[in-house]
């Protein structure tokens, strides 16, 4: 099989639409964190405490994890096939850091249940993106690509598989759009903090405690 014009435009078409599906995903869980109340409130506070603390430092991961992956890509994702820093480890690190994002505005709930939902949500959005970034990724690569796949896991990270380079061919304007599009995941702390203070004044009812 060899790689066609359609096949880019393809590939442009999946990724934009993930982009719409992640707004509207975005949207729909920025509905429901107001009425979100986790069970240990009151009960556990020191737990409550710690869930949504964990949260923040799962942020902090993700935006590091995400512009360390756009240093080693440099703007070149569908055009080498990169192999090393983060792309070493695991074949999609962008994407795994943005997991881990989600999963850290679900923990400013202080609920697991919305960390599961946040983070299933997400991955479900990415799933089929995913897969059509590799059917062309193996279109252009070919056996270099099947050998690298074979050899790096798609999302559950390998440490002991860690490559770096001596240099880094850098695009700054993709690395400081990278970090800057992460760094909207610190938006959701003061957003829940700014929730549980209204519902401290009793200006949002509870409607959904979860654990």
């Amino acid at each position: 099989m060899t790689l066609t014009y359609m096949d880019n435009i393809e590939l442009r078409a999946v990724q934009f639409r993930r982009r719409k599906l992640l707004a509207s995903l975005i949207v729909m869980i920025c509905f429901l964190l107001p009425f979100v109340c986790a069970v240990w409130l009151h009960s556990n506070p020191l737990f409550y405490s710690q869930v949504e603390h964990f949260g923040i430092l799962l942020i902090i991961i993700a935006i590091a994890g995400r512009t360390f992956s756009a240093l080693h890509i440099g703007g070149y994702k569908k055009e080498i096939l990169i192999e090393t820093g983060p792309y070493s480890v695991v074949r999609n690190p962008l994407y795994l850091s943005t997991l881990i994002g989600a999963a850290g505005i679900g923990a400013q709930t202080s609920s697991l249940v919305m960390i599961v939902i946040c983070t299933a949500a997400t991955a479900i959005v990415f799933g089929r993106v995913v897969a059509r970034e590799e059917q062309y990724l193996r279109l252009k690569f070919g056996s270099a690509f099947e050998e690298y796949a074979a050899r790096v896991p798609r999302f559950i990270p390998s440490f002991s598989k860690y490559r770096d380079v001596d240099q880094l061919v850098v695009q700054p304007k993709f690395v400081y759009r990278t970090f800057l599009e992460s760094s909207c995941f610190l938006i959701a702390i003061p957003v829940i903090d700014a929730i549980e203070l209204a519902r401290f004044y009793g200006w949002i009812p509870d409607v959904l405690h979860l654990p």
